[in-house]
C-alpha cells in the first residue's frame, strides 16, 4: 500500500505569504517610528520634528534603542511561533493567529507610549518662551494635516 503525502492547500501558502508580508509591514512601521518619529502625516511625528535639534536627536536615539531592545523579546518570538503554528495547522485557528498579532500590536503600543512619555518629559522641561516656539513650529508642521484630504 502506498502512502500519499497530502500537499498543503494553496490557501496555506497564501496565508503564509500574507503573514510574512504583515510581519515586514510591522517591522517597517516600527523602524519608521524609531528612525523618523512615526509615519508621515501623524501628529506625533510633527511634534517630535518640532522639538529643538538636540532634543529631537536624543528622542530618535532613544527610540532606536527601544526598538533594538524590543526585537529580541521572548514574547515576540513566542507570538511569531504561534502565528506560524496557526497557519500551518490542519484547520486555521483565527483566534490563535489573532492572539499572536495582539502581542505584536501591544509591543508597538508600548513603544509609542514610551515615545509619548519622552516627549512630555522634554516639554515639561521647557520654559514658556521655548514652549511658545515649539507651539509655532508644531502649528506650522501640522497646518497641512488640518485641511481636507482629496
Amino acid at each position: 500500500m502506498t502512502e500519499t503525502v497530502k500537499k498543503p492547500g494553496r490557501w496555506k501558502t497564501w496565508a503564509l505569504v500574507a503573514s510574512v508580508t504583515l510581519n515586514l509591514v510591522l517591522v517597517g512601521m516600527v523602524g519608521g517610528v524609531v528612525l523618523r518619529g512615526v509615519p508621515d502625516g501623524s501628529l506625533m511625528r510633527a511634534a517630535i520634528g518640532a522639538l529643538p535639534d538636540d532634543a529631537r536627536r536624543d528622542m530618535r536615539r532613544e527610540g532606536r534603542e527601544a526598538f533594538r531592545a524590543a526585537r529580541g523579546h521572548a514574547d515576540l518570538r513566542a507570538a511569531r511561533a504561534e502565528l506560524l503554528d496557526a497557519l500551518r495547522a490542519e484547520s486555521f485557528d483565527a483566534d490563535r493567529f489573532r492572539a499572536g498579532l495582539d502581542v505584536a500590536q501591544a509591543r508597538l503600543l508600548d513603544m509609542g507610549n514610551r515615545l509619548e512619555g519622552q516627549l512630555l518629559t522634554r516639554l515639561e522641561g521647557l520654559d514658556h518662551a521655548a514652549r511658545q516656539e515649539f507651539a509655532d513650529r508644531l502649528e506650522e508642521r501640522t497646518t497641512r494635516l488640518a485641511g481636507p484630504r482629496d
